[in-house]
Protein backbone atom coordinates (compact mmCIF):
# COMPACT_ATOMS: atom_id res chain seq x y z
CA UNK A 1 0.00 0.00 0.00
CA UNK A 2 1.57 3.32 -0.60
CA UNK A 3 2.42 6.29 1.47
CA UNK A 4 -0.14 8.98 2.44
CA UNK A 5 0.24 11.84 0.69
CA UNK A 6 2.03 15.17 2.47
CA UNK A 7 -0.03 18.24 2.72
CA UNK A 8 1.55 20.26 -0.11
CA UNK A 9 2.08 23.77 1.25
CA UNK A 10 0.01 26.74 0.06
CA UNK A 11 1.61 28.39 -2.87
CA UNK A 12 -0.16 32.11 -1.95
CA UNK A 13 0.32 33.58 1.56
CA UNK A 14 -3.06 33.22 4.24
CA UNK A 15 -5.50 36.42 4.17
CA UNK A 16 -5.13 38.74 7.02
CA UNK A 17 -2.03 37.24 8.57
CA UNK A 18 0.94 39.83 10.62
CA UNK A 19 4.74 38.84 11.21
CA UNK A 20 5.41 37.87 14.84
CA UNK A 21 8.94 38.32 15.52
CA UNK A 22 11.26 37.40 18.92
CA UNK A 23 14.25 36.83 19.89
CA UNK A 24 15.31 34.28 21.93
CA UNK A 25 19.26 34.67 23.83
CA UNK A 26 21.14 33.23 26.44
CA UNK A 27 22.65 35.20 29.48
CA UNK A 28 25.61 36.14 27.22
CA UNK A 29 23.83 37.46 24.37
CA UNK A 30 24.07 34.60 22.16
CA UNK A 31 21.36 33.13 19.80
CA UNK A 32 19.18 29.83 21.60
CA UNK A 33 19.05 27.04 18.99
CA UNK A 34 16.21 24.73 18.52
CA UNK A 35 12.41 25.05 18.04
CA UNK A 36 9.36 26.37 20.02
CA UNK A 37 5.59 25.23 19.62
CA UNK A 38 2.51 28.03 18.84
CA UNK A 39 -0.54 27.08 19.66
CA UNK A 40 -3.55 29.58 18.95
CA UNK A 41 -6.37 29.91 21.24
CA UNK A 42 -9.37 30.47 19.16
CA UNK A 43 -8.25 29.66 15.95
CA UNK A 44 -9.84 32.00 12.59
CA UNK A 45 -12.49 31.71 10.16
CA UNK A 46 -12.15 34.03 7.08
CA UNK A 47 -14.51 33.26 4.35
CA UNK A 48 -13.91 29.55 3.38
CA UNK A 49 -10.72 29.43 5.06
CA UNK A 50 -10.54 27.90 8.92
CA UNK A 51 -7.64 28.32 10.13
CA UNK A 52 -8.35 25.45 13.65
CA UNK A 53 -6.42 26.57 16.98
CA UNK A 54 -3.70 23.50 16.91
CA UNK A 55 0.02 23.61 17.94
CA UNK A 56 2.25 23.94 15.32
CA UNK A 57 6.33 23.94 15.77
CA UNK A 58 8.82 26.70 14.16
CA UNK A 59 12.55 26.36 13.85
CA UNK A 60 14.48 29.73 15.55
CA UNK A 61 17.06 30.52 13.07
CA UNK A 62 19.80 32.71 14.55
CA UNK A 63 18.00 33.02 18.00
CA UNK A 64 14.93 34.53 15.65
CA UNK A 65 11.46 33.17 15.72
CA UNK A 66 10.11 35.10 12.59
CA UNK A 67 6.74 33.72 11.39
CA UNK A 68 3.24 34.99 9.56
CA UNK A 69 0.08 34.14 11.91
CA UNK A 70 -3.33 35.03 11.70
CA UNK A 71 -4.83 37.35 14.30
CA UNK A 72 -5.29 35.14 17.44
CA UNK A 73 -3.74 34.96 21.28
CA UNK A 74 -1.49 32.34 20.94
CA UNK A 75 1.25 30.33 23.59
CA UNK A 76 4.90 30.18 22.57
CA UNK A 77 6.29 27.03 24.21
CA UNK A 78 9.91 25.64 24.13
CA UNK A 79 9.56 22.65 22.37
CA UNK A 80 13.21 22.14 21.59
CA UNK A 81 15.46 24.88 23.03
CA UNK A 82 18.86 25.18 24.13
CA UNK A 83 22.36 27.36 24.50
CA UNK A 84 25.09 26.99 22.89
CA UNK A 85 26.63 24.65 25.17
CA UNK A 86 23.62 22.21 25.10
CA UNK A 87 21.61 23.38 28.27
CA UNK A 88 17.91 23.17 28.19
CA UNK A 89 15.56 26.26 27.78
CA UNK A 90 12.09 26.60 29.24
CA UNK A 91 10.00 29.34 28.00
CA UNK A 92 6.49 29.61 27.94
CA UNK A 93 5.02 32.98 26.73
CA UNK A 94 1.49 34.32 25.83
CA UNK A 95 1.10 36.78 22.78
CA UNK A 96 -1.69 38.23 20.82
CA UNK A 97 -1.09 38.74 17.10
CA UNK A 98 -3.52 41.49 15.50
CA UNK A 99 -3.19 42.95 11.66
Amino acid sequence: MPDAALPQPRTTPLPNVATLRREYRDALGRPLVGTVALTGKTGVKTGQLTVPPVSVTAKLVDGVLAVDLPPDTYTITSHRLHTAEGASVTVRDEVTVTT
